[in-house]
Formats: C-alpha cells, structure tokens, sequence
C-alpha cells in the first residue's frame, strides 16, 4: 500500500520574528499615542484652568472699580516683602479702591505667606474683602477677617497662584468724576521647579514663565502662566 506524506505547513522561526516584531511597533505606537493624547489633554485642562480664573478675576475687578469713586493709586497698591529689603521680589500685594480690597500672595511665597487671615491658617491666594476707607493699605499689617474676605483663585488640583501684578492709572478726568486703570496681572500652576522668573526692577514685579521642555525640571503638561492686561473704569455708577 502507498502512503502519501502530508506535508504541514506552519511559520518559520524568521516568519514568527518578524510577525512578532510588527505586532510590538504597532502596540509601541498606540502606547506612544495614548501619551501624547494624554499629554495634550493635560495640557488643555491647565491652560483651561488659568484662562477661566483670569477672566473671573479680570470681570470682578472691572465691576468693582465701575462702582468705586476714582482714586490715586498712591498707597492704594502695595507690593510687600517679609523681608524688607527692595532688591527682593515682592511676597504679596494689596489693592484697594475705597470701598472693596484685592489681597494676595504670590505665588513663590504661598508657603510663607506675608498676607494671612486673622483667625484660620487657610492660605490666602487671592481675595476680595470689604473695605470702606481702604484700612487694609493704610495698616499694610493688618490681618485679613475671613468673614468679610472671598477667596477668588482657588488652589485645586491645578494649585494656580498669582505670579505678577501691578496697576497702573492711565487717565483722569475730574469734570466727569472718572478714571481709568491698567491692571497686568500673570496668573499660572505653582510649581516654582517648574518656572523661571526674571526680575523686573523698574516695574517691581516677576515676569514668570514655563521652563523649555529642554529643562530637566520641566513639567509642560501641567505648567501654564497666562497674561492678563486689561483696563477697567472708575466712577461708572459712582461710590458705593
């Protein structure tokens, strides 16, 4: 009797290797996928973050000042420093426009705050706070009631802290009772590793930015530093 041999077929080790071989690239690109997907997700929920609490901030203060009386900003606006000395960047800041205050700390100094409430350890970052006559800039010192105080830039998960801000008034006009103000503030994420700041003697304030992504301390995905520069009008409905 004749047998027929069956001949099987299968892979070759080199067939195996190379199927192999194209399976793991294209699992390698999906992964690299999902990471740069998730890296640009990232990113826009911070940048989000940072535009949303800038524009809050930027609306609030135009209200305010529509509703105050035009003053000069001669100490009305305070930078301040714990330590004293002026070549130091400033630790916090206080605005007043007579009949609300804007109190803050920046965000290199939110660990040793210079501006604190008078009867809870909660971290001022930036608040709104009633204060007719602006007793809060004429006693630089004075603790902050946290009855009467907002907080306006929460910390969340994205810890967002005000880096720069500085007022600048750019009219007046006393037959109309009104004035008008500049107001530059940068607002970002807080990770001082993750920031530059130069300093900016003649203005007396932080420029701050992201580090390059070429700076091992980089962390792109979850640093943003936003420009505010807006203006706002005083004595648009008179004093409160």
């Amino acid at each position: 009797m004749n047998h027929v041999a069956k001949k099987e077929q299968g892979f070759t080790l080199i067939e195996l290797l190379l199927a192999m071989t194209f399976v793991s690239i294209l699992l390698l690109i999906i992964a690299m996928t999902v990471i740069q997907l998730s890296s640009i997700y990232n990113k826009g929920l911070t940048m989000k973050s940072v535009d949303q609490a800038g524009r809050a901030i930027a609306t609030d203060i135009r209200q305010t000042l529509s509703g105050s009386s035009p003053f000069s900003l001669n100490g009305m606006f305070w930078n301040q420093r714990n330590a004293g000395v002026s070549e130091d960047a400033p630790d916090g800041g206080r605005f007043c426009t007579g009949a609300y205050s804007y109190i803050w700390n920046y965000g290199r100094s939110i660990d040793s705050p210079i501006n604190v409430y008078d009867t809870s350890t909660d971290t001022i970052r930036f608040v709104k706070v009633r204060d007719n006559g602006a007793q809060y800039c004429a006693d630089q010192k004075k603790k902050i009631i946290k009855e009467n105080a907002s907080e306006l830039l929460a910390g969340g998960d994205t810890d967002l802290a005000i880096q720069s801000f500085q007022v600048k008034e750019l009219a007046s006009d006393p037959t109309t009772g009104q004035a008008l103000y500049r107001i530059i503030m940068e607002i970002g994420t807080n990770n001082q590793d993750a920031l530059d700041h130069n300093r900016d003697k003649t203005l007396d304030t932080m420029d701050v930015t992201c580090k390059p992504p070429s700076d091992d301390s980089s962390v792109q995905n979850f640093c943003a530093v936003n420009v505010f520069d807006f203006t706002a009008q005083a004595g648009n409905r008179g004093a409160d």
